[in-house]
């Protein structure tokens, strides 16, 4: 009872910090804690139900399942136009689900046993969560603007947009007339978040990117603190545990390769060249350039980048699907045929699936072999080779995949991929780089498996069956990761998904996608292995290697603290959380203030006409800021998104882009009203960086509703309403 007081003061004296160290972005804090806490608690009780092996339960997974879930339900009713997509209606579902399982409890005649344990381990788990939370938070606040340098106006567009629409699927604020073609379901969960919170879209952006950072650190600390326990089964010292989850967090949310540590300490530098945190993510393909030019993003790099991107959105729900699986290979309890298929675990394993479909399709085919190999792994470690087994692994397989398609039905129907064909690569990574990236984690993996393959066949008297059903799951559970990671490097090495990007660019995406996850394993099995490793007593060698290793290992975290660095030198001091508007309100005060303008007074549904442009550039700085859709935004990702069977521009596109560029350079006032009219174009914007050879054409075509002139712009900024 005095620990969890103590804790609970722990928890409290966070808070108290949080308050000093965040100042006035405080309250940022205790909205998105508040909300994302109420969700947990509603879904605590289903999720006690499923993480029987887990020490807390599955207390910080319950927030992100109920998050998930609540989220799905609500997008599928809106998507049916049922409900609305508001505050009370996502609140209303939370708390649905919170009772229906305690009905679910009181059935199965279990009870919520909240016990002295229990409630320490809950207590930790929310001080780890609030204080991570809380320093990125502080960190974020550096640099709280976004800006055309990255995907950043693309993903605030996208969320912004969502965030003003009540029912789904979105118009595309880049494409009007025309549905999101894009896995946008992680913006629509800032989204939501940002609503439940009881925040705007421009103060969701920012805290949502601290939010996720700080998941990259506490998920993974449940995760391997578990697989610590397991490992440990109350003979080893109980110390591993926490070192294996403290390192393996910082290793997510911090680490990185062995790029930093060579090119930071070992290669000298330019005289007067610092280390930069973009170097280790443009490696293959650059110093010296090539023409095959690739991205190995990780983790820290994007806790630092404003860009809330698909890939980083779906962290949660990765360590959520890893999370389940685990739970189900270390959970000993052999059960009978029917709760084997109607298995809560395999159902949240099915909806979370296929949520990273709707979040980063890339993740989906990732992780769906992930969890096949997991659920084969499981019923060879549980239960006799024999045909029913192999049957009900399989009906398992199907439920999943069966569930996650009928859950992402609506979603599927609406999205085209462009992206389709596999191709054989005929280039492949210089050795010596992938070494500088991937070598480290790579022995560390062959290494364990190779032992653990030795632990399996070295008693011959044994059938193969028993031998593998002796070996602790943990290990078992660090192979399949390892393993699965390994394949993620290789692949690109070998085939890549063509897209539009020309021979220089042609592996970018697949590596980039590919590793990023494998980086995510790989830091999960790579401290697990080293820490078991250093804390062996049987075997010297090993324990000798695991410190050696484990000290390179720990010397890649200093990656993050200099991208940290970075940011606090490079933005200086902390801004509010609501100022992401504040490069254009610097740079473009003209646009800014027209901006106000037009969120005050004009409806999220009309068309405004702003000048189209290839990709990270300024155009499109209407749409985003407003929520507005507009002709064509970023046309290079349209072409991305849209583009035909081969991979040319579509051309509506090509059309629009035409038609474009005629409105604001047609002599002609019927010919820009008739173009207007063909694409329901109901204002036109003429700003610094739209064209102006014929203003007084575009004047004419309708009536100024707002312009201005000020010192910060060289002409005049017009909206003109068209005339009918």
């Amino acid at each position: 009872m005095k620990k969890n007081i103590i804790l609970a003061v722990c928890l409290g004296i966070i808070g108290v910090l949080g308050k000093i160290i965040l100042q006035d972005n405080f309250i940022y804090f205790v909205k998105m804690w508040l909300a994302v806490l109420v969700i947990g608690i509603a879904f605590f009780p289903f999720c006690y139900q499923i993480f029987k092996k887990f020490k807390c339960k599955g207390w910080i997974f319950s927030k992100i399942i109920g998050i998930g879930v609540t989220a799905i339900i609500l997008w599928l009713l809106s998507y049916a136009k049922f409900v609305k997509f508001n505050i009370l209606n996502s609140y209303v579902i939370a708390f649905v689900v919170f009772f229906a399982s305690l009905i679910i409890l009181r059935i199965k005649k279990e009870k919520l046993e909240l016990n002295k344990e229990l409630i320490k381990n809950i207590l930790v788990s929310e001080i780890i969560f609030s204080a991570s939370f809380i320093e990125w938070l502080f960190i974020r606040s550096f640099h709280v603007a976004i800006d055309e340098t990255t995907e950043q106006f693309m993903d605030y567009g996208f969320m912004n947009k969502i965030f003003n629409s009540s029912y789904f699927p979105v118009e595309d604020i880049w494409l009007s007339g025309n549905k999101i073609n894009y896995y946008y379901f992680g913006q629509y969960i800032s989204a939501f978040l940002s609503k439940i919170s009881f925040m705007q879209a421009n103060e969701g952006y920012g805290v949502m990117l601290a939010f996720m950072a700080s998941l990259t650190f506490s998920l993974p600390f449940s995760i391997s603190y578990n697989l610590g326990e397991n490992l440990i089964k109350e003979k080893g010292r109980k110390v591993i545990p926490y070192v294996i989850a403290i390192i393996t967090g910082l290793s997510v949310s911090i680490g990185g390769t062995l790029h930093y540590p060579i090119y930071n300490w070992i290669i000298p530098r330019d005289s007067g060249d610092t280390y930069y945190y973009w170097e280790s993510t443009r490696y293959i393909g650059y110093k010296p350039e090539t023409n095959d030019k690739t991205n190995t993003e990780i983790p820290a790099y994007t806790n630092i980048t404003n860009d809330l991107h698909a890939h980083y959105l779906d962290i949660m729900f990765v360590f959520t699907t890893l999370a389940l699986l685990l739970e189900l290979l270390i959970n000993d309890e052999k059960k009978e045929t029917k709760k084997r298929l109607l298995n809560f675990n395999i159902l949240i394993l099915a909806i979370i699936l296929g949520i990273q479909k709707m979040t980063n399709y890339w993740d989906f085919p990732i992780y769906l072999v992930v969890i096949i190999v997991t659920i084969i792994a499981n019923s060879l470690t549980k239960y006799k080779l024999e045909k029913k087994n192999v049957l009900i692994t399989f009906a398992q397989v199907l439920e999943i995949l069966i569930l996650e398609e009928l859950v992402t039905l609506p979603f599927s129907r609406d999205l085209s991929i462009s992206a389709t064909n596999v191709c054989f690569t005929n280039v492949t990574s210089p050795l010596y780089k992938m070494v500088v990236l991937w070598a480290l984690p790579t022995i560390c993996m062959i290494w364990n498996t190779i032992l653990v393959l030795v632990e399996i066949f070295k008693n011959k008297n044994e059938k193969l069956i028993e031998k593998i059903q002796k070996v602790n799951k943990s290990d078992v559970f660090i192979v399949i990761i390892g393993c699965c990671a390994l394949g993620l490097v290789v692949l690109p090495e070998i085939i890549y998904l063509k897209d539009i990007y020309g021979d220089e660019y042609k592996r970018f995406n697949t590596m980039f996608k590919l590793t990023y996850q494998a980086y995510i394993m790989f830091s999960i099995s790579t401290s697990y292995i080293l820490v078991k490793f250093a804390f062996q007593k049987e075997n010297k060698v090993n324990k000798i290697l695991g410190i050696i290793f484990l000290i390179i290992h720990l010397s890649t975290f200093s990656y993050g603290l200099n991208a940290i660095n970075y940011q606090l030198k490079a933005f200086r001091t902390p801004k509010n959380y609501a100022g992401i508007d504040e490069y254009i309100k610097k740079n473009y005060r003209d646009d800014y203030n027209a901006i106000e303008w037009i969120k005050a007074n004009l409806s999220r549904d009309e068309v405004i006409l702003e000048a189209p442009s290839s990709a990270y550039q300024i155009p499109t700085r209407i749409s985003v800021f407003t929520a507005n859709p507009i002709l064509l935004g970023w046309n290079h990702h349209e072409w991305i998104w849209r583009a035909d069977e081969n991979y040319e521009s579509p051309q509506e596109v090509q059309e629009r882009s035409k038609a474009s560029y005629e409105i604001y350079t047609s002599a002609s006032k019927e010919r820009i009203i008739e173009l207007c009219k063909m694409y329901n174009i109901s204002y036109i914007y003429v700003g610094n960086v739209e064209p102006k050879e014929n203003v007084p054409s575009i004047i004419e075509a309708g009536e100024i509703v707002y312009s201005q002139t000020t010192n910060y712009s060289l002409s005049p900024v017009y909206l003109v309403k068209v005339a009918k």
